[in-house]
C-alpha cells in the first residue's frame, strides 16, 4: 500500500529516523508477510514457535497449584514476547538480505548487539514483574488470601468478585501492556538492524506509533486476538502463531521505519 514520509521535527537529533506513514489496513499487509516468512521457512520457524510454547507449558506446570499466579506469571511471559521473538527478526532480516536461514548467524548477530539487547530486556523484565507482583497484590485483597480454594475461583467464574478491584486488574493490566507495546513496536527489530541504544530505540518506536496510531491500534488488536487464540489452545495454536507475529513485527518495522 501507499505511504508518505513524515519528516522529523527539527528539533529532532539529525540521527533520527524518518517515520513512514501508514494506511489503515496496512497491518493485514504486515501479517500476511509474516505468513509468507513463515512458508519460506516453516521448519526454523516451528522450532522457534514450540520453545515458546514449551515456556509456556513450564510455566503452567510450575504454578499449576497456584491458577492465579499462572495467569499472572503467563501474561508476563507474553509481555517479553517482543524480546523472545528476536531470533525471528533476524531469520527475517536474513531473507529479506537474500542469505539463508543460519540458526549461527542469528546467535552471532545477538551477540553481537548483546549489550543494547540485554539493557532493553531489562526493561521488559521490569514491567513484567511489576505486572506480577501486582496482580499478586490485588490477589491477595480479593480473596484475602494467597491460596483460595477451588470455591473461590468458580465465584470469580460466576461473577462475584469485587468490581473495584477488578477495576484496577484490569486497568493495570491495559496500562502495563500499552507501555510494552508503545515503546517495543519496533524497538527490538531496529536495535537488531542498526545497534542503536535502547532509549533511541524507544523513542522511534513512541514517535511511530503517535505518527501511526489508527494503523497500529489495529496491530495491537490483531496480536490481541491472535494471541488470545494461542491461550485458547493452551498453546498449540502459538505453535505457528508465534513465529507467525514476529516475522509481522520485523515487517512492521521495514514498511515504517525509513
Amino acid at each position: 500500500m501507499r505511504t508518505n514520509a513524515v519528516q522529523p521535527n527539527r528539533s529532532t537529533l539529525v540521527s533520527a529516523p524518518t517515520i513512514r506513514r501508514a494506511d489503515l489496513a496496512e497491518p493485514l499487509d504486515w501479517l500476511a508477510a509474516g505468513i509468507r516468512s513463515f512458508a519460506a521457512a516453516p521448519a526454523g520457524s516451528l522450532l522457534y514457535g514450540t520453545l515458546f510454547a514449551a515456556a509456556c507449558w513450564s510455566t503452567l506446570a510450575l504454578t499449576r497449584s497456584l491458577p492465579w499466579f499462572a495467569l499472572a506469571f503467563l501474561t508476563g511471559l507474553m509481555l517479553l514476547g517482543p524480546f523472545l521473538a528476536a531470533g525471528l527478526y533476524v531469520a527475517a532480516r536474513q531473507q529479506d538480505a537474500g542469505e539463508p536461514i543460519s540458526i549461527r548467524g542469528s546467535f552471532a548477530l545477538l551477540w553481537e548487539r548483546r549489550t543494547n539487547l540485554s539493557l532493553f530486556a531489562l526493561f521488559l523484565g521490569l514491567i513484567a514483574a511489576a505486572w506480577v507482583r501486582l496482580s499478586a497484590l490485588l490477589f491477595a485483597i480479593q480473596f484475602t488470601t494467597l491460596s483460595p480454594s477451588t470455591n473461590d475461583y468458580l465465584g470469580l467464574l460466576s461473577g462475584h468478585f469485587d468490581p473495584v478491584v477488578t477495576g484496577f486488574f484490569v486497568g493495570i493490566g491495559l496500562l502495563l501492556a500499552g507501555t510494552v507495546f508503545v515503546t517495543s513496536a519496533v524497538a527490538i527489530p531496529m536495535i537488531l538492524d542498526r545497534d542503536v541504544g535502547p532509549i533511541t530505540a524507544m523513542q522511534t518506536s513512541y514517535r511511530t506509533v503517535l505518527t501511526n496510531w489508527p494503523a497500529m491500534l489495529l496491530w495491537a488488536a490483531l496480536i490481541v486476538l491472535l494471541s488470545g487464540i494461542g491461550l485458547l489452545t493452551l498453546f498449540v495454536g502459538m505453535i505457528p502463531l508465534f513465529p507467525v507475529l514476529g516475522y509481522a513485527t520485523w515487517h512492521s518495522y521495514r514498511r515504517l521505519v525509513a
